[in-house]
């Protein structure tokens, strides 16, 4: 299989995800043949864009490519993949791009002679005909079966990515992960909007109040790592002041998350610090844990 590098890629799925990755791929010389969509429009729109051809059946798909990737909505894998199994697969890579799900879900692969594997781009996919500008930046991982991961890995390290691998069941770790740094970041910044709510400011001023404070931590986390950036009453071993913000928030949505992510806290400043007694703000959080 690897013998046959470089090989041709058909995408099934026209959105965002399949528009950029066939454009990206196309750009820097990869033989992409063309899409399959739901919908022939979509298809005929992601085709024109991207320079390619279209297929109006799976089954021209399959047989004018060696590489199938599934672009599709997660919902929707699978039910590609039962579509595929009737075509002829032998010698065919099948690749999904899902966060969550792995490459089990091409069952029965070894009998169809197919080699199956999920590769997800950490990146946001925010515009069908922009987001290719950018995804030279794209970390990506992979998981999947030995000999697809041997084709895979090197073609996307040839365009300059960071390509690590990991086991199927560690994906769902992984992608819980990916969602507590993205969007779980989210929930903690309007948990910290809603307190700052009870104090009477209007939410367009806090997060006026709040953005230097994210801005120059995200910053300094991303130079330094989140042990080095740590700053704060934690960091400093005040636990008089985290009493007192255990006190104010007690019973609330916010007292939780504060609570919740006290353990954290007290690890990364021991770590900063290991000559620093943290064990007065420790057995506060445990105090306060439900």
């Amino acid at each position: 299989m690897t013998g046959r590098f470089p090989m041709k890629i058909g995408i099934i799925g026209a959105g965002k995800v399949g528009t950029t990755l066939g454009r990206y791929l196309s750009m820097h010389g990869r033989d992409v043949g063309g899409f399959y969509s739901r919908t022939r429009e979509s298809a005929d729109e992601a085709a024109t864009f991207v320079g390619t051809g279209t297929y109006t059946t799976l089954h021209e798909l399959t047989q004018d490519n060696d590489i199938i990737f599934i672009t599709t909505p997660d919902g929707v894998i699978a039910h590609v993949w039962e579509a595929l199994l009737k075509e002829n697969l032998d010698h065919h890579i099948i690749c999904h791009f899902s966060g969550s799900l792995t490459s089990y879900v091409f069952s029965d692969r070894e009998r169809a002679g197919a080699l199956g594997i999920s590769m997800h781009p950490m990146y946001a996919f925010s515009d069908k005909f922009h987001s290719y500008e950018q995804f030279h930046t794209a970390y990506l991982t992979l998981e999947g079966d030995p000999e697809a991961v041997a084709v895979m890995k090197p073609m996307w390290e040839e365009l300059g990515h960071h390509v690590l691998t990991l086991k199927a069941e560690d994906k769902i770790k992984y992608h819980a992960a990916a969602a507590m740094a993205s969007n779980e970041m989210l929930g903690l910044m309007q948990a910290s909007i809603d307190v700052l709510s009870e104090c009477g400011f209007a939410e367009e001023d806090s997060m006026a109040l709040l953005r230097p404070l994210v801005e120059g931590n995200i910053a300094s986390m991303l130079e330094k790592g989140c042990v080095n950036a740590l700053t704060g009453p934690v960091e400093r071993g005040d636990a008089q002041t985290v009493e007192k913000h255990l006190q104010a928030l007690a019973g609330s949505k916010a007292g939780r998350i504060y609570q919740s992510l006290g353990s954290t806290m007290v690890e990364l400043a021991g770590r900063r610090n290991p000559d620093r007694d943290y064990t007065p703000i420790r057995k506060l959080f445990e105090e306060n844990a439900d």
